[in-house]
Protein backbone atom coordinates (compact mmCIF):
# COMPACT_ATOMS: atom_id res chain seq x y z
CA UNK A 1 0.00 0.00 0.00
CA UNK A 2 1.43 3.42 -1.19
CA UNK A 3 0.82 6.23 1.24
CA UNK A 4 1.42 10.04 1.91
CA UNK A 5 1.92 11.93 4.90
CA UNK A 6 1.40 15.94 5.27
CA UNK A 7 3.32 17.20 8.10
CA UNK A 8 5.54 20.53 8.43
CA UNK A 9 8.67 19.73 6.27
CA UNK A 10 9.59 23.21 4.96
CA UNK A 11 10.34 24.37 8.33
CA UNK A 12 14.17 23.65 8.97
CA UNK A 13 13.65 23.23 12.59
CA UNK A 14 15.52 20.20 14.55
CA UNK A 15 12.47 18.61 15.95
CA UNK A 16 10.02 18.97 13.23
CA UNK A 17 12.33 17.37 10.58
CA UNK A 18 13.11 14.24 12.65
CA UNK A 19 9.51 13.85 13.42
CA UNK A 20 9.01 13.65 10.37
CA UNK A 21 11.98 11.06 9.53
CA UNK A 22 10.73 9.23 12.12
CA UNK A 23 7.29 8.74 11.13
CA UNK A 24 8.40 7.86 7.71
CA UNK A 25 10.82 5.11 9.15
CA UNK A 26 8.08 3.95 11.31
CA UNK A 27 5.42 3.41 8.58
CA UNK A 28 8.09 1.81 6.29
CA UNK A 29 9.40 -0.86 8.96
CA UNK A 30 5.32 -1.65 9.10
CA UNK A 31 5.84 -2.71 5.27
CA UNK A 32 4.35 0.22 3.58
CA UNK A 33 5.27 2.88 1.48
CA UNK A 34 5.48 6.35 2.60
CA UNK A 35 6.14 9.83 1.16
CA UNK A 36 6.10 13.13 2.69
CA UNK A 37 4.39 16.03 0.60
CA UNK A 38 6.28 18.59 0.36
CA UNK A 39 4.11 21.37 1.52
CA UNK A 40 5.88 24.68 0.24
CA UNK A 41 3.99 25.84 -1.98
CA UNK A 42 0.91 25.59 0.00
CA UNK A 43 2.43 27.05 2.81
CA UNK A 44 3.74 30.48 0.64
CA UNK A 45 -0.18 30.79 -0.52
CA UNK A 46 -1.01 30.01 3.22
CA UNK A 47 1.11 33.20 4.31
CA UNK A 48 -0.03 35.26 1.71
CA UNK A 49 -3.27 34.71 2.47
CA UNK A 50 -2.85 34.95 6.13
CA UNK A 51 -0.28 36.59 7.77
CA UNK A 52 1.13 36.29 10.71
CA UNK A 53 0.07 38.58 13.48
CA UNK A 54 0.91 37.08 17.15
CA UNK A 55 -1.47 36.98 19.68
CA UNK A 56 -0.42 39.06 22.87
CA UNK A 57 -1.77 39.96 26.00
CA UNK A 58 -3.22 43.72 26.79
CA UNK A 59 -0.44 44.70 29.04
CA UNK A 60 1.99 44.41 26.04
CA UNK A 61 0.29 47.26 24.74
CA UNK A 62 2.23 49.93 26.71
CA UNK A 63 5.64 48.05 26.45
CA UNK A 64 4.69 48.66 22.35
CA UNK A 65 4.64 52.11 22.34
CA UNK A 66 7.61 52.32 24.41
CA UNK A 67 9.27 50.00 21.43
CA UNK A 68 7.97 52.33 18.93
CA UNK A 69 9.13 55.60 20.63
CA UNK A 70 12.52 53.95 21.00
CA UNK A 71 12.71 53.04 17.04
CA UNK A 72 11.98 56.89 16.54
CA UNK A 73 14.66 57.81 19.17
CA UNK A 74 17.19 56.34 16.98
CA UNK A 75 16.23 58.35 14.06
CA UNK A 76 16.76 61.40 16.17
CA UNK A 77 20.07 60.20 17.62
CA UNK A 78 22.89 59.59 15.30
CA UNK A 79 24.96 57.39 17.43
CA UNK A 80 22.08 55.28 18.59
CA UNK A 81 21.37 54.55 15.19
CA UNK A 82 25.01 53.92 14.41
CA UNK A 83 25.56 51.47 17.13
CA UNK A 84 22.14 49.68 15.78
CA UNK A 85 23.39 49.79 12.59
CA UNK A 86 27.00 48.09 13.90
CA UNK A 87 24.53 45.38 15.21
CA UNK A 88 23.21 44.72 12.28
CA UNK A 89 26.63 43.74 10.62
CA UNK A 90 27.85 42.02 13.76
CA UNK A 91 24.18 39.75 12.84
CA UNK A 92 25.20 39.19 9.41
CA UNK A 93 28.29 38.11 10.89
CA UNK A 94 26.95 35.53 13.81
CA UNK A 95 24.42 34.24 10.92
CA UNK A 96 26.97 32.33 8.91
CA UNK A 97 27.23 29.21 10.78
CA UNK A 98 23.97 29.32 11.25
CA UNK A 99 23.25 29.23 7.77
CA UNK A 100 25.66 26.02 7.21
CA UNK A 101 23.44 24.27 9.78
CA UNK A 102 20.39 25.22 7.52
CA UNK A 103 21.90 24.05 4.89
CA UNK A 104 22.85 20.92 6.38
CA UNK A 105 19.03 20.54 7.53
CA UNK A 106 17.97 21.10 3.87
CA UNK A 107 20.26 18.34 2.54
CA UNK A 108 19.50 16.04 5.40
CA UNK A 109 15.77 16.46 4.29
CA UNK A 110 17.18 15.92 0.39
CA UNK A 111 19.21 13.16 0.78
CA UNK A 112 18.12 10.87 3.76
CA UNK A 113 14.02 11.27 3.27
CA UNK A 114 11.53 10.69 0.97
CA UNK A 115 9.84 14.19 0.07
CA UNK A 116 7.10 14.66 -2.79
CA UNK A 117 8.05 16.92 -5.16
CA UNK A 118 5.95 20.55 -4.25
CA UNK A 119 2.28 21.20 -5.60
CA UNK A 120 0.33 24.22 -6.00
CA UNK A 121 -2.60 24.36 -3.61
CA UNK A 122 -4.77 24.18 -6.96
CA UNK A 123 -3.32 20.66 -8.06
CA UNK A 124 -3.35 18.59 -4.86
CA UNK A 125 -6.65 16.96 -5.93
CA UNK A 126 -3.94 14.83 -8.59
CA UNK A 127 -2.89 12.76 -5.82
CA UNK A 128 -5.56 10.79 -5.48
CA UNK A 129 -4.57 8.81 -7.92
CA UNK A 130 -1.55 8.33 -6.87
CA UNK A 131 -1.97 7.01 -3.84
CA UNK A 132 -3.62 4.50 -1.54
CA UNK A 133 -3.64 6.30 2.10
CA UNK A 134 -2.81 9.57 3.36
CA UNK A 135 -1.46 10.43 6.67
CA UNK A 136 -1.58 13.69 8.91
CA UNK A 137 1.61 13.84 10.67
CA UNK A 138 3.01 15.07 13.87
CA UNK A 139 3.94 18.48 15.32
CA UNK A 140 1.29 21.40 15.60
CA UNK A 141 -0.37 20.88 12.44
CA UNK A 142 -3.56 21.25 13.82
CA UNK A 143 -2.81 24.44 15.66
CA UNK A 144 -5.48 26.26 16.16
CA UNK A 145 -3.56 30.00 15.54
CA UNK A 146 -4.67 31.51 12.80
CA UNK A 147 -1.78 32.37 11.16
CA UNK A 148 -1.40 28.38 11.21
CA UNK A 149 -4.68 26.54 10.86
CA UNK A 150 -4.77 25.48 7.31
CA UNK A 151 -7.53 22.65 5.96
CA UNK A 152 -4.53 20.94 3.80
CA UNK A 153 -2.70 19.82 6.89
CA UNK A 154 -6.43 18.19 7.98
CA UNK A 155 -5.84 16.16 4.17
CA UNK A 156 -9.09 17.95 2.75
CA UNK A 157 -7.82 17.50 -0.30
CA UNK A 158 -7.78 13.47 -0.37
CA UNK A 159 -10.74 11.36 -1.25
CA UNK A 160 -8.96 8.19 0.14
CA UNK A 161 -8.18 6.88 3.16
CA UNK A 162 -7.36 9.15 5.96
CA UNK A 163 -5.14 8.31 9.23
CA UNK A 164 -3.92 10.87 11.84
CA UNK A 165 -0.78 9.94 13.59
CA UNK A 166 0.19 12.26 16.37
CA UNK A 167 -0.63 15.75 15.20
CA UNK A 168 -1.06 18.95 17.86
CA UNK A 169 -3.65 21.53 18.43
CA UNK A 170 -0.69 22.97 20.34
CA UNK A 171 -3.49 24.74 22.59
CA UNK A 172 -6.43 23.23 25.09
CA UNK A 173 -8.25 26.74 24.00
CA UNK A 174 -11.28 26.14 21.23
CA UNK A 175 -13.11 28.25 20.40
CA UNK A 176 -16.74 27.81 19.65
CA UNK A 177 -15.86 28.41 15.61
CA UNK A 178 -12.95 26.68 15.64
CA UNK A 179 -14.49 23.20 17.31
CA UNK A 180 -17.31 23.58 14.42
CA UNK A 181 -14.00 23.51 11.88
CA UNK A 182 -12.76 20.69 13.84
CA UNK A 183 -15.77 18.79 13.59
CA UNK A 184 -16.27 19.37 10.04
CA UNK A 185 -12.74 18.18 8.55
CA UNK A 186 -11.98 15.09 10.89
CA UNK A 187 -15.60 13.87 10.31
CA UNK A 188 -14.72 11.54 7.21
CA UNK A 189 -10.97 10.07 9.20
CA UNK A 190 -10.72 6.16 9.50
CA UNK A 191 -8.55 6.63 12.38
CA UNK A 192 -7.96 10.00 14.54
CA UNK A 193 -4.81 10.64 17.06
CA UNK A 194 -2.99 13.41 18.74
CA UNK A 195 -0.38 14.18 20.67
CA UNK A 196 -1.83 15.49 23.68
CA UNK A 197 -3.65 13.77 26.22
CA UNK A 198 -5.95 16.69 26.59
CA UNK A 199 -6.14 17.15 23.34
CA UNK A 200 -7.72 13.57 22.48
CA UNK A 201 -10.10 13.90 25.56
CA UNK A 202 -11.15 17.18 23.94
CA UNK A 203 -11.79 15.76 20.37
CA UNK A 204 -13.53 12.53 21.50
CA UNK A 205 -16.21 14.67 23.50
CA UNK A 206 -16.43 17.09 20.55
CA UNK A 207 -16.31 14.48 17.93
CA UNK A 208 -18.29 11.68 19.93
CA UNK A 209 -15.76 8.98 18.44
CA UNK A 210 -12.51 7.77 19.87
CA UNK A 211 -9.78 9.86 19.38
CA UNK A 212 -6.33 8.21 20.60
CA UNK A 213 -3.29 9.58 22.57
CA UNK A 214 -0.23 8.63 21.34
CA UNK A 215 3.46 9.43 21.29
CA UNK A 216 5.36 11.73 19.53
CA UNK A 217 6.96 9.94 16.18
CA UNK A 218 10.50 10.35 18.03
CA UNK A 219 9.56 8.04 20.48
CA UNK A 220 7.95 5.30 18.20
CA UNK A 221 12.14 4.10 18.17
CA UNK A 222 13.97 3.44 20.73
CA UNK A 223 17.62 4.13 22.38
CA UNK A 224 19.65 1.42 20.00
CA UNK A 225 18.08 3.32 17.07
CA UNK A 226 18.51 6.50 17.33
CA UNK A 227 22.22 5.45 18.52
CA UNK A 228 22.69 3.93 15.29
CA UNK A 229 21.00 7.37 13.36
CA UNK A 230 24.20 9.25 15.02
CA UNK A 231 26.48 6.49 14.66
CA UNK A 232 28.65 8.10 11.85
CA UNK A 233 29.10 11.48 14.17
CA UNK A 234 32.24 11.06 16.20
CA UNK A 235 32.15 11.14 19.97
CA UNK A 236 32.35 15.11 21.63
CA UNK A 237 35.44 14.31 23.92
CA UNK A 238 35.04 15.86 27.32
CA UNK A 239 32.05 16.02 30.03
CA UNK A 240 29.66 18.63 29.24
CA UNK A 241 25.99 20.66 30.18
CA UNK A 242 24.39 20.59 27.01
CA UNK A 243 21.99 23.75 26.38
CA UNK A 244 19.45 23.73 23.74
CA UNK A 245 16.89 26.63 23.74
CA UNK A 246 14.71 27.83 21.64
CA UNK A 247 14.61 31.29 22.77
CA UNK A 248 17.34 33.74 23.73
CA UNK A 249 17.16 34.59 27.71
CA UNK A 250 18.82 36.03 30.09
CA UNK A 251 17.38 34.17 32.78
CA UNK A 252 18.02 30.68 30.72
CA UNK A 253 22.23 31.73 30.84
CA UNK A 254 22.40 32.76 34.12
CA UNK A 255 20.84 29.17 35.32
CA UNK A 256 22.90 27.39 33.13
CA UNK A 257 26.02 29.20 34.38
CA UNK A 258 24.56 28.16 38.33
CA UNK A 259 23.46 24.73 37.40
CA UNK A 260 27.05 23.99 35.79
CA UNK A 261 29.14 25.29 38.40
CA UNK A 262 27.36 23.15 40.67
CA UNK A 263 27.70 19.85 38.56
CA UNK A 264 31.02 20.82 37.66
CA UNK A 265 30.46 20.72 34.16
CA UNK A 266 31.42 23.43 31.08
CA UNK A 267 28.49 24.96 29.14
CA UNK A 268 28.15 23.48 25.34
CA UNK A 269 24.98 25.48 23.73
CA UNK A 270 23.50 23.96 20.57
CA UNK A 271 22.56 26.94 18.48
CA UNK A 272 18.99 27.43 17.36
CA UNK A 273 19.19 30.93 16.12
CA UNK A 274 21.74 33.25 14.95
CA UNK A 275 21.43 35.17 18.39
CA UNK A 276 23.45 31.84 20.00
CA UNK A 277 26.14 32.40 18.06
CA UNK A 278 27.26 35.22 20.24
CA UNK A 279 27.27 33.45 23.00
CA UNK A 280 30.76 32.21 24.33
CA UNK A 281 29.73 28.68 24.95
CA UNK A 282 28.18 28.17 21.39
CA UNK A 283 29.11 24.93 19.30
CA UNK A 284 30.07 26.80 16.40
CA UNK A 285 30.45 23.11 14.02
CA UNK A 286 27.89 22.98 11.44
CA UNK A 287 24.97 20.73 13.11
CA UNK A 288 22.55 18.70 10.99
CA UNK A 289 19.98 16.53 12.42
CA UNK A 290 22.28 13.67 12.83
CA UNK A 291 24.86 15.91 14.67
CA UNK A 292 21.94 17.49 16.61
CA UNK A 293 20.98 13.80 18.13
CA UNK A 294 24.98 12.82 18.78
CA UNK A 295 25.16 16.04 20.90
CA UNK A 296 21.97 14.56 23.33
CA UNK A 297 23.30 11.05 23.14
CA UNK A 298 27.35 12.54 24.16
CA UNK A 299 25.79 14.94 26.98
CA UNK A 300 26.13 14.57 30.85
CA UNK A 301 23.58 16.35 31.50
CA UNK A 302 20.87 18.73 29.49
CA UNK A 303 19.28 21.70 30.46
CA UNK A 304 16.37 22.76 27.57
CA UNK A 305 13.52 24.97 26.63
CA UNK A 306 12.40 22.41 23.97
CA UNK A 307 10.11 19.77 23.67
CA UNK A 308 12.29 17.25 21.44
CA UNK A 309 14.78 18.44 23.76
CA UNK A 310 13.12 16.86 26.44
CA UNK A 311 12.62 13.77 24.52
CA UNK A 312 16.11 12.98 23.49
CA UNK A 313 17.70 13.52 26.82
CA UNK A 314 14.79 10.71 27.79
CA UNK A 315 15.53 8.37 24.81
CA UNK A 316 19.67 8.94 25.72
CA UNK A 317 18.89 9.05 29.35
CA UNK A 318 20.47 11.78 30.69
CA UNK A 319 19.28 13.86 33.81
CA UNK A 320 18.12 17.07 32.21
CA UNK A 321 15.52 20.33 33.55
CA UNK A 322 13.15 21.52 31.30
CA UNK A 323 13.00 25.74 31.22
CA UNK A 324 9.54 26.63 31.02
CA UNK A 325 9.15 28.68 27.44
CA UNK A 326 6.23 29.96 28.33
CA UNK A 327 3.74 31.37 31.12
CA UNK A 328 0.84 29.76 31.88
CA UNK A 329 -1.01 32.63 30.86
CA UNK A 330 0.38 33.66 27.68
CA UNK A 331 -2.14 33.22 24.79
CA UNK A 332 0.76 31.45 22.44
CA UNK A 333 1.27 29.37 25.08
CA UNK A 334 2.42 25.57 23.52
CA UNK A 335 3.21 24.43 27.48
CA UNK A 336 0.30 21.61 26.26
CA UNK A 337 2.67 19.28 24.89
CA UNK A 338 5.10 19.40 27.97
CA UNK A 339 2.36 19.16 30.46
CA UNK A 340 1.09 15.74 28.71
CA UNK A 341 4.46 14.26 28.20
CA UNK A 342 5.76 14.84 31.72
CA UNK A 343 2.53 14.20 33.51
CA UNK A 344 2.37 10.54 31.77
CA UNK A 345 6.33 10.28 33.24
CA UNK A 346 5.63 12.14 36.30
CA UNK A 347 8.36 14.61 35.49
CA UNK A 348 6.54 17.95 36.72
CA UNK A 349 9.31 18.43 39.25
CA UNK A 350 11.96 19.21 36.21
CA UNK A 351 10.07 21.91 35.14
CA UNK A 352 12.06 25.09 36.50
CA UNK A 353 9.91 28.86 35.65
CA UNK A 354 11.66 32.29 35.57
CA UNK A 355 10.46 32.61 39.80
CA UNK A 356 12.59 29.42 40.88
CA UNK A 357 15.38 29.91 38.68
CA UNK A 358 17.58 31.04 42.05
CA UNK A 359 18.90 28.23 42.69
CA UNK A 360 19.64 24.45 40.70
CA UNK A 361 18.78 21.46 42.72
CA UNK A 362 20.08 19.07 40.11
CA UNK A 363 18.38 15.53 41.36
CA UNK A 364 19.12 12.21 39.55
CA UNK A 365 16.39 11.12 37.95
CA UNK A 366 15.35 7.26 37.58
CA UNK A 367 15.76 6.49 33.93
CA UNK A 368 15.32 2.16 34.48
CA UNK A 369 11.40 3.64 35.86
CA UNK A 370 11.63 6.46 32.92
CA UNK A 371 12.77 3.90 30.47
CA UNK A 372 9.26 1.54 31.04
CA UNK A 373 6.80 3.88 30.87
CA UNK A 374 8.13 5.27 27.61
CA UNK A 375 8.54 1.79 26.23
CA UNK A 376 4.82 0.99 27.40
CA UNK A 377 3.95 3.87 25.83
CA UNK A 378 6.09 3.05 22.46
CA UNK A 379 4.52 -0.19 22.07
CA UNK A 380 0.74 1.18 22.47
CA UNK A 381 1.17 4.30 19.72
CA UNK A 382 2.85 1.40 17.35
CA UNK A 383 -0.41 -0.68 17.86
CA UNK A 384 -2.17 2.15 16.80
CA UNK A 385 -0.56 2.78 14.07
CA UNK A 386 -0.13 -0.58 12.63
CA UNK A 387 -3.51 -1.61 13.28
CA UNK A 388 -4.96 1.40 11.43
CA UNK A 389 -3.32 1.19 8.60
CA UNK A 390 -4.30 -2.60 8.28
CA UNK A 391 -7.48 -1.80 8.78
CA UNK A 392 -7.43 0.40 5.37
CA UNK A 393 -5.36 -1.83 3.55
CA UNK A 394 -7.72 -4.70 4.61
CA UNK A 395 -10.93 -2.42 3.51
CA UNK A 396 -9.33 -2.37 0.42
CA UNK A 397 -8.63 -5.70 -0.75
Amino acid sequence: MKTATVTWITYQNYGTVLQACALQQAVRQLGYENEILSDREVLAEHRRLHPYEKAKPVENDAAEVEAEARGLGLLRQPRRLLRALKARLDREGYAAPYEESQKAIAAFIEQDMTVRRELSPDSLAVLNGEYDAFLCGSDQIWSLRPADFNPYYFLSFAKKPKLAYAPSLGTERISDERAAELAGLLQDFSALSVRESRSAEQLTALLGREVSWVADPTLLHDRPFWEDFCRSVPKRGGKYLLCYFLEDRAWYFRYAEALGKRLGLRLLLLPSRWEHLRRGCVDTGVIGPREFVARFRDAAWVLTDSYHGSIFSLLFERDFQYLLRFRPDDPNSQNLRIESLFGLLSLEDRIVSEDRADAPRPEAMDHAALSAKLAAFREASLQYLSRSLLAIQEDQL
